[in-house]
């Protein structure tokens, strides 16, 4: 009876174009059935094979489909239609280790005053000369929600992801987040196995770059704001 009782999980999986890596997303949520969820998974115009995919998993699985916005609105359209009380972010080429969701629902239980609790990230890298991916040794903590598991009330006193960064918005929302006091736990288990591919939004400098730099910038100004208001 005692998982009757618990907050329902919204898994939130924004994905565009992700049907070469989102059969194996959907597979290490679903290994974490012990906990009452729901997936939403927001199709962000998808022209390959996602659409297919997605349906085909049904079970606790709501698809909604939009057109092309970028990562920042999808993720508002997850929470839009997020019924849970915790929340939790994947990327749909990225995937869950097993027992994530029991090591941070543990995390928050403890600390009841926290908003979120936060693990560790992980790399998948491809194997040279073939199509495997294999975990490497290191793991770090990354400014990034995928890694979390956040309260709904995080988000009420927060609010939405920034829809000005389509790059960095994450990064955006973790600095709000702690701008206004928002407490939380990192622990230091891996949430989170991030997979390196030729597709990473990452992988162009020229624009992830400049965009955390404007994240940090408004980030400089809205704490010199609230400087000057207290003076």
């Amino acid at each position: 009876m005692e998982a009757e009782t618990r907050p329902l999980l919204s898994v939130m999986i924004p994905v565009w174009n992700g049907a070469a890596f989102l059969a194996e997303a959907l597979a290490s949520v679903l290994a974490e059935a012990a906990h009452p969820y729901e997936i939403v998974l927001v199709d962000d115009g998808s022209t390959d094979q996602t659409p297919a995919i997605a349906r085909s998993f049904g079970g606790p699985l709501r698809y909604h489909r939009q057109a092309h916005a970028g990562l920042a609105v999808a993720r508002n359209q997850a929470l839009a239609l997020a019924q849970g009380g915790l929340l939790a972010f994947l990327d749909a080429d990225d995937r869950w280790p097993r027992g994530r969701v029991a090591l941070l629902r543990r995390a928050l239980d403890l600390h009841p005053d926290c908003g979120l609790a936060q693990g560790r990230l992980q790399r998948l890298v491809r194997t040279a000369g073939s199509d495997r991916f294999t975990l490497v040794d290191e793991s770090w903590r990354a400014p990034s929600v995928c890694t979390a598991l956040i309260r709904r009330s995080a988000f009420d006193r927060v609010g939405l992801f920034d829809t000005r960064f389509p790059n960095g918005h994450d990064v955006d929302w973790l600095l709000r987040a702690r701008e206004t006091g928002l407490a939380e736990i990192a622990i230091d288990d891996v949430t989170l196995h991030y997979r390196r591919h030729d597709a990473n939004m990452t992988n162009d400098i020229a624009v992830d770059q400049p965009a955390l730099l404007r994240v940090l910038a408004r980030a400089v100004a809205r704490r010199r704001g609230a400087g000057t208001a207290s003076t």
